[in-house]
């Protein structure tokens, strides 16, 4: 499958990523590196799909630019509920509103890519405490699954009804992506600062959320299921990516040593762990084994009397490093940024708005993206069911969990060897 970058260029657009101050959201420099961003993920999906190296996500990971693309995800997260709002309010019919629509697609490009790099067990390392700007920004965007719906587009919608619209798919997919890096999160604790657990486990209590998803489980809506960004008819059959991702993600928080010991099981939380075990079906068991551990886990948490202590409190908090320094670049200018933002965002000159859409449907090179098989079917190489890990050395033999990875070692691994010698 041809590239859309080659390595010199990869090399050179991630070297040169910083992030964005939010007075420059929307301007021509803006523009321009979310162009480049749009081809950074285009070539990373090009490269998973097709089972080549992976070197964007090398390069992001050697050169430590993901608490770049952690920051925009936190930037545009904070101006579409600060400035956005604004916006409509000095304008509440714009004549157009695809401007608006790309500063909200910024962020799901930058999430798409810290998704990517989050497999990498180096990245939570190498975010230092910007992993707690991270799992704070993820875990809002989980919860959101919790209200939005999914809805149509109408003809003949007004401006703002569409953008709003518009707003809302992209919060969906955001939230969906966001249910894999809380499993890496978790998955990778052993990586992170006590700072940081503590805030998965304590401050955000990220399995409730977890649990509190998986019942409302809003990739399922009028007999549709969310599958690779869109939705598509669903026949009540195997099980969804982004629920073996909730499903993985409670197994490394409730029982990785790492986190499972400063869990404390309150009365409240045993109440809510306990609307897992009804749910746990054999047909369950058999495509995802390591949920076994799991249910034997909550089978005998089930029948203890006593409830375990409240934790006891971290004497340093880990601070929202990203988040608090874009709040305090707009305190008290909030309106004053969006004056300046308004003949930007909702832009009537038709020259300039034809300079804008060149420049992005170049970057948005559609007919190499629908070259990708994005719906095809991968099957754990041990048992044969749905699979949603690839081993990480050879990339070319996929698991539906650990234990079958495991199981399969013995025969994977000449293979896997002489793929990677």
């Amino acid at each position: 499958m041809d590239n859309i970058l080659m390595a010199s260029e990869i090399d050179f657009y991630i070297d040169t990523m910083k992030p964005t101050n939010l007075d420059e959201i929307g301007t021509k420099p803006f523009l321009d590196w979310h162009q480049r961003l749009q081809k950074i993920n285009q070539q990373a999906v090009i490269e998973a799909s097709s089972l080549k190296e992976e070197y964007v996500k090398e390069v992001l990971v050697s050169m430590q630019k993901v608490n770049v693309l952690v920051h925009e995800a936190v930037l545009i997260s904070v101006w579409k509920t600060k400035i956005l709002p604004l916006l409509l309010c000095l304008n509440p019919q714009p004549e157009n509103t695809f401007l608006a629509y790309t500063i909200l697609f910024h962020e799901a490009v930058s999430v798409a890519l810290i998704e990517l790099t989050m497999f990498h067990p180096s990245t939570p390392e190498s975010l230092g405490d910007i992993a707690a700007d991270l799992l704070s920004y993820a875990y809002d965007s989980v919860a959101q699954l919790l209200v939005i719906d999914h809805n149509d587009d109408l003809p003949h919608e007004k401006a703002e009804t569409e953008l709003r619209r518009q707003q809302d798919d992209l919060a969906f997919g955001i939230g969906i992506r966001c249910l894999s890096i809380l499993r890496y999160i978790a998955e990778h604790s052993d990586r992170l600062t006590y700072g940081i657990i503590d805030r998965l486990l304590n401050v955000h209590d990220v399995p409730v959320l977890l649990i509190e998803v998986l019942l409302h489980h809003p990739w399922h809506q009028n007999g549709l299921l969310y599958k690779n960004n869109q939705w598509i008819k669903w026949d009540g059959e195997g099980l969804p990516q982004c629920e073996a991702q909730i499903w993985l993600a409670l197994h490394q928080v409730l029982l990785n040593p790492n986190c499972g010991p400063h869990y404390a099981i309150t009365d409240s939380r045993k109440s809510q762990l306990m609307k897992l075990l009804p749910i746990i079906s054999p047909v369950l068991l058999d495509q995802l084994s390591p949920l076994i551990d799991l249910k034997y886990w909550l089978c005998q948490l089930s029948v203890s009397s006593q409830p375990a202590a409240p934790p006891k409190p971290i004497l340093l908090e880990t601070i929202l490093e990203i988040k608090n320094k874009i709040l305090a670049q707009g305190e008290r200018k909030w309106k004053k940024i969006a004056k300046q933002q308004l003949p930007i965002v909702f832009c009537t000159d038709q020259k300039t708005l034809m300079e804008i859409a060149q420049g992005l449907t170049e970057a948005y090179n559609l007919d190499l993206i629908e070259k990708l098989d994005d719906d095809k079917a991968r099957t754990c190489e041990k048992c044969g069911n749905s699979a949603i890990q690839r081993c990480s050395k050879c990339k070319s033999v996929w698991y539906c969990g650990k234990q079958c990875q495991v199981d399969d070692w013995s025969k994977h691994k000449v293979h896997c060897i002489e793929a990677t010698t």
